[in-house]
């Protein structure tokens, strides 16, 4: 199996919030999802009570975040494609343009609309299948690994790709 790279984000925040979670797959079909621990500068902001419906505290994020450093670096290896699919590809890169300013780096990716994995396709058909999937996987619209786990059925689904 070949898939694109899905990319997804939950953040604290939807107008100038910070990245709390991430997942994206691999061209395997598998995926990671990781909690990431804020950025010392990030938690200026953090404490104002901005926080989205369902984030975790900041003291798990602390405690059980993966550093965003490491998540570079591991996305240094699986992105090497190039490009990353995402749902939302102004949330993505606004996530990706904040981890990787942290560490004075360049974007390494490029942010396609998850749309595009499915050119040639009927929308309202990729639409009702990606309802479908979600209704009975048990998956939500706001989780990043939902998010990604969504994309990755049903992108095997309608490439007639073996999920096995």
């Amino acid at each position: 199996m070949d898939l694109p790279i899905f990319l997804a984000f939950e953040v604290t925040d939807q107008e100038q919030g910070y990245p709390y979670a991430v997942a994206w797959s691999l061209p395997n079909g598998l995926y990671k999802s990781v909690l990431l621990k804020p950025e010392d500068d990030w938690l200026i902001d953090w404490e104002s009570g901005q926080n989205s419906h369902g984030a975790p505290a900041l003291q798990d994020l602390l405690e059980r975040g993966e550093t965003v450093l490491d998540v570079l670096k591991e996305w240094g290896e699986d992105f090497d494609k190039g490009e990353v699919y995402s749902e939302d590809p102004a949330l993505a890169q606004y996530c990706l343009d904040m981890m990787y300013d942290a560490y004075g780096k360049d974007v390494a990716v490029e942010v396609i609309p998850a749309v595009e994995a499915f050119e040639g396709y009927d929308a309202m058909d990729i639409d009702d299948q990606r309802r479908w999937i979600m209704d009975t996987e048990g998956l939500n619209a706001v989780g990043a690994e939902d998010v990604t786990r969504t994309l990755i059925h049903l992108y095997a689904r309608v490439h007639g790709i073996s999920e096995d």
